[in-house]
């Protein structure tokens, strides 16, 4: 009673220690849930929109007016003769402005809001590169669980072949040799259980790091299937050419640099600052209004530098949107080729080996009782249907991974 005490007490504690985020995720998944729950928990994904705040405070500071100069001064006759001004003191107030009339603000607003558009597409490529890792964390879930399953399978035929071989080597039909052979099988295959098993756990916690809840040991849920025949090559080609989460990071640091050109070259027109005051004189009193106009004359500093700066990482801009383009285009074809032959291995195997696979082992299974076959036989029946079916499960793996990435690279998986 104590004991089963203890056990209620150790398993409330270690619930209560689980971080409250990760008390309230779902035990099992499906694919959608979980690119759901990385869009809206992700630590990384978070840290990554940080700088879409950092963007629209600099769109804050851009489209702020230029702050007025205010001047007070004091002038008091030191010795000698009031040389200078009549009266006994003079006092000074004036006020500066500077006039943006080049259109300076304008382009400052607008190289800022292509700044935001900017951090939102890096966010967005880095969702879409959380989304392709999280759903090959899944799918890797999901083979691992069914490889455990089939090893789990084969464990329990090695061990009825092993019990089938006690039996036959208890009435003398069987020799030592071959229940040490079958119980050597056993281990094998248990070894290959538990690293199946070990592959899921590991699976399970790269998902629980992405959305950062160490507690958390997820099952994958839905069967690990090809989605069926891809698009046309024009449909994707025009996915990529609008939905590529690089290319749009690319194109909006190409708006961006752009924007910056203008600014620079708006930037290099002097401001002229408009002046009003007043000055006043005491013993006796006398009062003077001024206005005044003031300019930078850029005889030295022409500005050059920072738009030849801007122009030229506008230039870069523009040739890494090229190559992304070009690369893009080579790895979609890449995949769509990869994901052909990989359909085409696994239909060949689906329609030459896995249906038949079945009906190996019983069929060994009835040869050995009637002594028409080995104990090696009945061990390579068992072997070769184990091995079917993880090789089907890797095929299908491979060609879900391949359509995965080509989700992910038509910018059809999210982020």
């Amino acid at each position: 009673m104590n004991g089963w005490r203890l056990c209620m007490v150790m398993s409330t504690l270690a619930v209560c220690a689980l971080p409250a985020h990760s008390q309230d995720l779902p035990e099992r998944l499906t694919l959608p849930v979980l690119l759901r729950l990385v869009g809206e928990r992700s630590p990384r994904l978070a840290v990554e929109r940080v700088g879409i705040d950092a963007a629209e405070a600099d769109l804050v500071s851009a489209g702020a007016l230029p702050n007025p100069t205010l001047s007070y001064g004091r002038m008091r006759n030191a010795s000698g003769a009031n040389t200078v001004i009549d009266g006994t003191r003079q006092q000074q107030v004036g006020v500066e402005y500077p006039l943006l009339i080049a259109g300076q603000r304008g382009a400052r607003i607008e190289a800022a809001e292509q700044g935001v558009q900017g951090a939102r597409a890096r966010v967005g490529l880095a969702g879409s590169e959380l989304a392709l890792r999280a759903a090959e964390l899944f799918t890797g879930l999901q083979a691992a669980q069914e490889r455990s399953a089939a090893l789990a399978e084969a464990h329990a035929d090695f061990e009825r072949a092993a019990g089938l071989i006690s039996g036959r080597l208890a009435s003398g039909m069987a020799s030592r040799y071959d229940y040490a052979r079958v119980e050597i099988e056993v281990a094998a295959i248990a070894v290959r259980l538990a690293d199946a098993r070990a592959d899921a756990a590991e699976k399970s916690a790269g998902l629980a790091s992405l959305l950062g809840a160490p507690g958390w040991r997820p099952q994958a849920e839905g069967v690990l299937a090809p989605a069926g025949t891809a698009r046309d090559l024009p449909a994707l080609r025009a996915s990529l050419a609008s939905g590529n989460p690089q290319l749009i990071a690319a194109r909006r640091e190409e708006e961006t640099a752009r924007a910056a050109v203008r600014r620079a070259e708006l930037e290099r027109w002097p401001v002229p600052v408009i002046g009003l005051g007043r000055t006043w004189t005491s013993e006796p009193f006398g009062a003077a209004n001024f206005i005044g106009l003031s300019t930078e004359v850029p005889l030295f500093d022409t500005r050059q530098g920072p738009l030849s700066k801007a122009q030229a990482e506008l230039r870069a801009a523009e040739r890494r949107r090229d190559a992304l383009q070009a690369e893009a285009e080579v790895e979609l074809a890449r995949l769509l080729d990869a994901l052909a032959q990989r359909r085409a291995a696994l239909e060949r195997f689906e329609r030459n080996v896995d249906l038949r696979s079945p009906a190996l082992r019983q069929m060994a299974e009835d040869a050995y009782r009637l002594g028409r076959s080995t104990v090696l036989e009945l061990i390579d029946a068992a072997r070769t249907r184990v091995d079917a079916r993880i090789t089907g499960i890797d095929l299908r793996t491979l060609a879900v991974q391949q359509e995965l990435r080509i989700l992910a690279l038509t910018g059809g998986l999210g982020g």
